[in-house]
């Protein structure tokens, strides 16, 4: 990395050295001797000193007229134009200057922009990181100039980079105040590589700045790519035991933390103490350089909070969206006023990341960590080939080596084209095909869950009492398979005491397993710190394993890793067959609280099996159960698991239905009905019931009479919304989970 904080200062030294340009000779024949072009450009040019016919010729514009005065019309990319002038004597003068301006657009420019946002999309979806890296290369590759493909893909990242800080914000995952501060310096370092790159370009033209961000682009990609596609490897040969002896912080990093420069001590939440701002300002610096050469800046940002400061790689890797957002910001603005922004690039490939993003986070649900990091890999070394072949283009437009053979330069294009759209192809059809099969997957349970609904349906039209336990098919007949989900934070304290408490009443078998989100991308460069997690997640399920013991229960402890926690409980649920999957609840409030974005309220939206959600302070001691039914299956479903727990608890059951207020009159006597059914089966069961119709808003209600019943568990069914669904109707039940202070058992279909 060293060296490429060199390039920028040697650029900007070589820049500064006079350089013959052809156009700008005192005695040039032409009129304008040194013309500014723009893409599609009409100008008049003039040419004296020359004898009888003259022959005009054009390397990449098209010429109109003869004689001493002709109409030059500029080609539809910006590019490095030759205009050659030979009279009847053989005497032969040229112009040479550049094409700026902005790339002119075809359909066919603008579908190959969509894809290729859409594949880039896919990648940072399906690799938990910005897919920025292949979309400089795929501008290029079509004629944008490097500078403007680095202005405009940082112009469209930014927004995306706000939108991800925020939502890993919702998970405290974000260190905002270490973002701003390397934010700061960052923006320097994002300013000061634009001047750099301007200046390039000013001296050496289009063909300067390719070379230069190509030259970059190879060098850090055979790093990164390289470590990726190591670490893909080992993950496959080696077996998936997480063992491990600890590693901590570096050596570097606890030097750091250890350095006091008075005035300068900053506290950060990521890293557990203060350090000096001196220390980030350079770290943050290089990040903005790297980003406002190539457009991607967390290659050094990452592994440097993790490496130098001493950060978790969750932390640092989510932090590093606000410090992208920061510098996206800034260096759009810098490189706009400079008229390097190409908005047209940035809103297409913005609009084609969008679908691609959404899609490539479901495809990691269905493959294997090592095939997440051999595609990121493999895309990576394909893209670093791809400019690598350009780059003796580029030195030889240049005049740095021989001049190359027009069949040479157009073979290299080619070639370097076609890798381009094999390393796109590539991921996306891995990519695509991991989502076809997961979408067959869903659908083929989703046909089976319609079949169960169908026939639980007809079961209740003919037999008018409530469904007895013995002939239930779904999973709240049983409690004895329990799932402990721990994130080590306090909101998990109350859960981990109620999953061990209800093992030991069901004489059942415990799980308890954490999640550690982790980026592939950064994971490969800081491979000890987050072994260093793992221990840390391990020591603390270990003490909640001896606190099991210490019941009489017998607990086994797991570690998983994965870019969608939510995704990795559910996996596992699925593979040990589970009951009842047992998670803490965070002290949201507001409109965080009405709409959980947390990872409980996807895994209760995606989960075949019981949910049991503990607030922190909330505990079961067998006061109350409150059960809601509405006459569905899914309020059947409630009321039995409820006769479940009530008979392990030794509770008395409080049934509820509520009347929606302009409802009343319609829906009373269905709502009596309702409950005479429920409230029978539940005395059948031996199992005292007192049962109540509430009326007002459903889950308000419920939660109002919980709280003046002294209940301790709600249980709720589902009808198991996700995404938009859950958005546009709302749910009961989430409503119900985000404000109640007692336990929740969520019995799903």
């Amino acid at each position: 990395m060293g060296l490429l904080l060199c390039l920028p200062t040697i650029g900007w030294s070589v820049a500064q050295e006079p350089q013959a340009q052809p156009s700008t000779l005192t005695n040039s024949p032409f009129e304008p001797a040194n013309p500014k072009v723009e893409t599609l450009d009409e100008i008049m040019l003039k040419i004296s000193g020359m004898t009888g016919d003259i022959v005009w010729k054009a390397s990449k514009g098209e010429i109109l007229g003869s004689g001493n005065e002709i109409t030059y019309i500029a080609p539809g990319k910006p590019d490095q134009e030759m205009i050659t002038v030979t009279d009847a004597t053989g005497k032969v003068a040229t112009l040479a200057f550049e094409v700026g301006g902005f790339l002119e657009l075809h359909l066919k420019d603008i579908l190959f922009l969509f894809i290729v946002g859409f594949i880039g999309g896919l990648v940072s979806g399906f690799i938990g990181s910005g897919g920025a890296f292949v979309l400089t290369p795929a501008m290029m590759s079509m004629g944008v100039p490097a500078i403007m493909a680095v202005a405009s893909n940082m112009c469209h990242k930014f927004p995306k980079a706000l939108v991800g800080s925020i939502k890993r914000a919702k998970y405290g995952q974000v260190d905002l105040k270490l973002g701003l501060i390397m934010g700061i310096s960052a923006e320097a370092g994002v300013l000061y590589g634009a001047s750099i790159q301007t200046q390039i370009k000013e001296a050496f033209g289009d063909v300067g700045s390719n070379l230069y961000v190509s030259f970059v682009f190879v060098v850090v990609l055979a790093i990164v790519g390289g470590y990726v596609l190591r670490d893909a490897i080992k993950i496959y040969k080696q077996s998936d035991s997480v063992g491990a002896k600890e590693h901590e912080i570096t050596k570097l990093a606890r030097w750091v933390q250890s350095v006091n420069i008075p005035g300068t001590m900053m506290y950060f939440p990521s890293l557990g103490t203060k350090i000096s701002v001196l220390f980030t300002i350079p770290l943050g610096f290089a990040t903005g350089m790297l980003a406002a050469t190539i457009a991607v800046g967390g290659f050094i940002g990452v592994p440097a909070m993790m490496y130098v400061l001493g950060a978790p790689g969750l932390m640092a890797s989510a932090t590093e969206l606000v410090i992208a957002f920061v510098m996206g910001m800034g260096g759009t603005i810098k490189y706009a006023l400079d008229g390097f922004v190409d908005i047209r690039l940035a809103m297409v490939i913005l609009a084609g990341s969008l679908f691609g993003v959404q899609l490539g986070a479901i495809g990691t649900t269905y493959v294997k960590d090592f095939m997440v990091k051999m595609v990121m890999g493999v895309i990576m070394i394909l893209v670093l080939f791809s400019r690598g072949l350009k780059v003796p283009v580029y030195l030889s437009e240049m005049g740095e080596i021989e001049p190359l053979s027009e069949t040479t330069i157009s073979i290299l294009n080619y070639t370097s084209f076609g890798m381009l759209i094999f390393a796109l192809a590539t991921g996306a059809i891995i990519i695509l095909y991991a989502l076809i099969k997961g979408y067959m997957k869903h659908a083929k349970e989703e046909a089976l869950a319609e079949e169960f609904s169908i026939a639980q349906a007809t079961t209740d039209e003919e037999v008018e009492t409530f469904p007895a336990s013995a002939i239930q098919l779904s999973p709240t007949g049983r409690l004895k398979n329990v799932l402990l989900v721990s994130d080590k934070s306090e909101a998990s304290r109350g859960a981990e005491s109620e999953a061990i408490k209800l093992v030991q009443r069901t004489d059942g078998r415990l799980s308890a397993m954490s999640v550690l989100m982790i980026n592939p991308e950064h994971e490969s460069l800081a491979r000890q710190l987050i072994e260093a997690e793992d221990n840390s997640s391990i020591a603390h399920l270990e003490t909640v394993q001896k606190s099991a013991e210490k019941a009489g229960v017998n607990c086994d402890i797991n570690i998983r890793h994965g870019i969608e926690i939510y995704q990795e409980i559910l996996e596992e649920a699925e593979r040990k067959q589970i009951d009842v999957i047992v998670m803490g609840r965070r002290g949201y409030t507001g409109l965080k609280r009405l709409m959980m974005g947390s990872n409980t309220a996807k895994v209760i939206g995606h989960a075949q099996c019981n949910i049991l959600v503990v607030p922190k302070f909330a505990k079961i001691e067998g006061k109350r159960i409150l059960v809601a039914v509405d006459g569905s299956r899914y309020g059947d479903i409630a009321a039995n698991a409820a006769v479940k727990m009530a008979k392990y608890l030794h509770a008395p059951i409080l049934l509820v239905s509520v009347v929606q207020s302009e409802l009343k009159e319609k829906r009373h006597i269905e709502t009596v009905e309702i409950i005479k059914r429920v409230e029978s089966f539940i005395k059948q069961e031996g199992v005292v019931v007192e049962a109540q119709i509430l009326s007002g808003r459903p889950a308000m209600s419920i939660i109002e009479i919980a709280e003046n019943k002294g209940v301790d568990l709600i249980v709720v069914g589902s009808h198991g919304r996700t995404g938009l669904d859950r958005i546009l109707m709302g749910s009961v039940s989430d409503r119900i989970i985000g404000y109640a202070q007692c336990a929740i058992l969520v019995a799903k279909a």
